[in-house]
Formats: structure tokens, C-alpha cells, sequence
């Protein structure tokens, strides 16, 4: 399912001088909630990855795995097991444009897969 009920407004492998989006970004209202887009283990929580602050990263077991970025709360830790549309964190801001976003990546292995492939 969808994170995040929002407006695209970076797509897969758009660029920004000579960084490649490896997935999408949605902008939203300040305060929504991000949730699991598939149900998974919480693999990563950190804010130690350069350009994604906050971020968590679910493995859902089959090889995909998906990757929230920009949260300004995270409401989950590592090894706990969450079901699809549970809340996983709260929507921060990205730093670049200073509005609310959600940077989403669907990985297979450490391949980024295009998100919109995947999402109903």
C-alpha cells in the first residue's frame, strides 16, 4: 500500500545536479503519519544514512524491502514486527526544499526498484 496519501513531487531516477532519486518523494501535511507499506521486520533505524536523516528500513522477507526517509518521529525499533498500514513514524521535512516530505524506496536485495511498479 501507499505510505502516505500525498503529491509526487520527485520521481524514480529524477535528478538534482548529480544525485539520482532511488525512489520516490510525497509531500504532506506537517504532522501525518507514515505507514508500513507491507508487513515486515524492522531491519534499520537510524539517521546515520548521508541525505536520508531519519530513516527506517523494513525487510518483508522475500528479498524487497522498503525504505522511509525524512521522518521527523520514528515510532518503531529494530527487530519489531509490523503488519501493513501500521504507523511507522511522522512525516519530517526534507532538508533541502523545507516542506514536509517522505523520501520511499522499494529495494530488491540493494537494487532501488522503481516504487510505482509496486504500489496499487
Amino acid at each position: 500500500i501507499w505510505p502516505l496519501r500525498g503529491k509526487i513531487v520527485s520521481y524514480f531516477m529524477d535528478t538534482t545536479g548529480q544525485l539520482v532519486n532511488k525512489g520516490i518523494d510525497i509531500q504532506a501535511n506537517r504532522g501525518a503519519q507514515i505507514a508500513a507499506s507491507r508487513t515486515g521486520t524492522v531491519s534499520f533505524v537510524d539517521n546515520t544514512l548521508r541525505g536520508y536523516g531519519r530513516t527506517i528500513i523494513i525487510d518483508h522477507g522475500d528479498g524487497l524491502s522498503t525504505v522511509y526517509a525524512y521522518n521527523s518521529h520514528i515510532l518503531v525499533k529494530p527487530g519489531d514486527r509490523v503488519v501493513k498500514g501500521s504507523p511507522i513514524s511522522i512525516i519530517g521535512l526534507n532538508k533541502t526544499t523545507g516542506l514536509p516530505q517522505l523520501h520511499f524506496e522499494i529495494r530488491k536485495g540493494h537494487k532501488p526498484k522503481n516504487p510505482l511498479y509496486y504500489l496499487p
